[in-house]
């Protein structure tokens, strides 16, 4: 996951460089480079949203399992509280 940053970059800058070296006309090399902006950025959407989606599972799962420990204390205590 550390990498991810680099590797987009590396993505963007390659397909850029890709672009502008193809022979084409100017009003393609202006269309084409939009269209692969558009998809770059989708698709970085994407993976932020994915990355997101994991970040918060992984929140719900600690907060239920702190919320499942703190109830176990609990009980204990108010066992041992009776004795």
């Amino acid at each position: 996951m550390k990498s991810l940053p680099g590797v987009l970059v590396g993505l963007a800058v390659g397909a850029v460089i890709g672009v502008l070296l193809a022979p084409e006309s100017g009003k393609k090399t202006r269309k084409r480079i939009s269209s692969e902006t558009d998809t770059f950025f989708k698709d970085l959407q994407d993976q932020l949203q994915t990355g997101l989606d994991s970040i918060k599972k992984q929140y719900d799962d600690y907060v239920d399992s702190a919320a499942e420990k703190t109830h176990e204390l609990t009980t204990q205590v108010k066992r041992k509280a009776k004795h």
